[in-house]
Parts: C-alpha cells; sequence; structure tokens
C-alpha cells in the first residue's frame, strides 16, 4: 500500500469518526429539545437526520409503528390524532408521502364534529415518494401507491396505484417480472441492494430468478458517497476482490 493511499484512508477514517462523535452530541442535544417542546418532537419525527431515532420519536408521538418499518425523512404523519394511524411491519413511508387520519373539513364551515377514522399500512406495504393518503384508507398487504398518488380508497393486496385519485395500475409481481426482463438489457444501472426493511419472504419468491440465472448487479461498493468516504468504499471493494 502506497504511501498516498495510506494518507487517503486516514483522511477518511478521521472524518469518519468526527462525524459519528459529533453525530452522538447532535443526537443528545436533539432529544433534550424533543423532550422540552412537544412541537420540536413532532418537527424532529420528520426531519432528525438518523432513521432509527425518527421511529422513536413517532412511537413518542403515539403512531402505532412496527418492526422493520421505512418511514423517510420529511413524511408527514398524522399530528392530530396520531394514534389513528398504524404502520404494520416491513411497511415503507418514502420522502415527502403525507398520511392522515382526520378530517377537519366540515367542522371549518359549520357546527359539526371533526371525523376521525383508523388509516392503515397493511404488511409489507408503502407509500411512494410525495404520496397523500386520506383518512380511513387502508392498504392491504403487499399494496403500494407510486409517487405522487393521491390515495381515496382502499388498496388491495399486491396491487400497485397511481394518479390522482389513485387506482389500480399492475400487480406488484408485474413489477418484479419486468424489473428483472430489464436486468438482462441494462445490467449497468442495477445495484445488488440488501435492504432491513425487506420482508424475510413474500409470496412473490418463487418470481426472483435473476440470482440462479446468473444475472449480474452491479455490487453496492460501486456507488458512491461524494465524500472522501469514497476512499474506505474503494478499499473495501478492493478486498472483496482479493477475496474471490
Amino acid at each position: 500500500m502506497d504511501r498516498k493511499h495510506i494518507l487517503k484512508l486516514g483522511r477518511a477514517y478521521a472524518f469518519l469518526a468526527r462525524n459519528i462523535i459529533g453525530g452522538k452530541i447532535v443526537n443528545l442535544l436533539l432529544d433534550l429539545l424533543a423532550f422540552m417542546d412537544f412541537r420540536m418532537l413532532i418537527f424532529l419525527s420528520m426531519w432528525h437526520p438518523d432513521h432509527d431515532t425518527r421511529i422513536k420519536y413517532l412511537r413518542k408521538r403515539g403512531v402505532q409503528v412496527g418492526e422493520h418499518v421505512f418511514v423517510d425523512q420529511g413524511a408527514w404523519i398524522e399530528i392530530t390524532t396520531p394514534q389513528s394511524v398504524i404502520l404494520e411491519d416491513y411497511t415503507a413511508v418514502a420522502y415527502g408521502a403525507v398520511i392522515v387520519a382526520h378530517d377537519a373539513t366540515g367542522p371549518r364551515v359549520v357546527d359539526i364534529p371533526m371525523r376521525v377514522k383508523e388509516t392503515r399500512l397493511k404488511y409489507g406495504s408503502g407509500v411512494g415518494m410525495g404520496c397523500i393518503v386520506m383518512p380511513g384508507v387502508t392498504f392491504e398487504e403487499y399494496g403500494h401507491a407510486m409517487a405522487g398518488a393521491v390515495v381515496t380508497k382502499d388498496v388491495p393486496a399486491g396491487m400497485v396505484v397511481a394518479g390522482n385519485p389513485a387506482e389500480v395500475k399492475c400487480k406488484m409481481e408485474d413489477i418484479g417480472i419486468a424489473w428483472q426482463a430489464d436486468i438482462k438489457v441494462h445490467p449497468e444501472i442495477y445495484y445488488d441492494h440488501p435492504s432491513p426493511w425487506r420482508p424475510p419472504s413474500t409470496p412473490y419468491d418463487y418470481l426472483v430468478t435473476w440470482r440462479k440465472e446468473g444475472l449480474k448487479a452491479r455490487p453496492p461498493t460501486d456507488l458512491r458517497t461524494g465524500t472522501i468516504l469514497d476512499y474506505l468504499i474503494e478499499a473495501k471493494a478492493k478486498r472483496e476482490k482479493k477475496g474471490q
């Protein structure tokens, strides 16, 4: 290993250590703010940079969050009646999505009670970037909404909805089949990407044959962060290559 390479790795490890220590200090300060001011708890449940902390804050607010749930930054999840939103295991809410459970349109105009309906994402379902999920909607198992959809009615199991108002466009298995076929044509745009939020098994596993077929996706070490951490990624890729 030459001197230049050692210096690069040294800079990368120093950068990593500085950010880990700094992150812990910032997290302690933000935890204190969330404890002192409920408004900050709401804000941080949307924008805290650490995913696990966002989940913790959502639960503190009253949102019913299962295990292995992914909620991206900027997701607005019911504030007035958070206990009416249920995110079951292995569900996902993408950036900028809105999930509501109450409707106060009537009370703003006339003397009529506010309406609250349970809004639920069942096992393995997901809400795409910028979606709006209206009160009372249920996503059945493995039901998904594409980016920008306005979901006003229940999403059937294993179906994908899109549009405003959202309508069924295809089945989840159709997407799996189409992506797998596309890997054969454009392998350069696919990265092998393990996810802790992916269900351990699904009804669609029998469709996933690309590994058995020997199709090649790019390794995750080909992805870049745009920071000096790329030096660590390159070193890891070299070690893995030597170990093959």
